[in-house]
């Protein structure tokens, strides 16, 4: 047995009974990088502009992706899956404006005729369930997120950038939430009335999810954290 509490730290058990441990190199460097991103925020006194904002935010995005791609082979997960997908995904102001920019390039036609309806559907949905008690910051707070999500994922709705194959249209510019939804445990623990799965948790991702809220502060001036489609449909 490796006595490294670190490595214990990184050590995993999946379905398939596999064991496997994240590297520690890695985690370090990427925690490091993180740390960097931090440090901008502090040297600039809480005050970043817009465009260097989206720009970290995209730079967490890389270095979580580089965790999750590392242990891709333990993971239950496969494309077309899209259990996460019903999952009420919670959107800081930095990826917000990733999500706006995405949908503007996008430009006329059937694909963003879909998007905008079922934004707007998926929008009219998750402010009509119990939780939304602030009609000025609806479903912005975690405990009204929290309040709302059980009921959400119930209902069994996708995304609206879900494509018929079930495969993410905005892959490159989804959330960090959806980016960390790495399942440990049987993929049917994720379907609505089983489970709940086990998720691939690690220090990256909690301090990438600080982070993602502090640059909404830092570059927006906006401290809110509101599911995916309301940024799409309210602003």
């Amino acid at each position: 047995m490796n006595d490294d509490p670190l490595v214990r730290d990184l050590t995993f058990t999946n379905v398939r009974r596999e064991t496997f441990t994240l590297s520690p190199v890695l985690y370090r460097e990427s925690l490091e990088a993180l740390d960097r991103i931090e440090q901008r925020i502090v040297e600039a006194s809480g005050r970043i502009a817009p465009e260097e904002t989206v720009s970290l935010v995209r730079e967490i995005y890389r270095i979580v992706d580089g965790v999750g791609k590392s242990v891709t082979a333990h993971m239950s997960c496969s494309a077309g899956c899209a259990a996460c997908c019903r999952m009420m995904v919670g959107v800081t102001r930095g990826e917000g404006e990733i999500l706006r920019a995405r949908v503007k390039e996008e430009g006329a036609g059937e694909r963003l005729d879909r998007w905008t309806s079922g934004l707007r559907a998926r929008t009219d949905s998750l402010l009509s369930l119990e939780g939304s008690a602030d009609p000025d910051r609806p479903l912005t707070t975690l405990s009204d997120m929290l309040a709302t999500c059980e009921a959400h994922e119930t209902k069994g709705e996708f995304c609206p950038f879900l494509g018929s194959d079930r495969l993410c249209e905005i892959y490159e510019d989804r959330p960090l939430m959806c980016r960390i939804c790495w399942t440990l445990t049987d993929p049917r623990d994720c379907d609505p009335g089983e489970g709940p799965p086990v998720k691939f948790r690690n220090g990256v991702f909690f301090k990438a999810f600080d982070l993602v809220i502090a640059l909404g502060k830092a570059g927006f001036s906006d401290d809110r954290h509101r599911p995916l489609p309301l940024w799409l449909t309210l602003e």
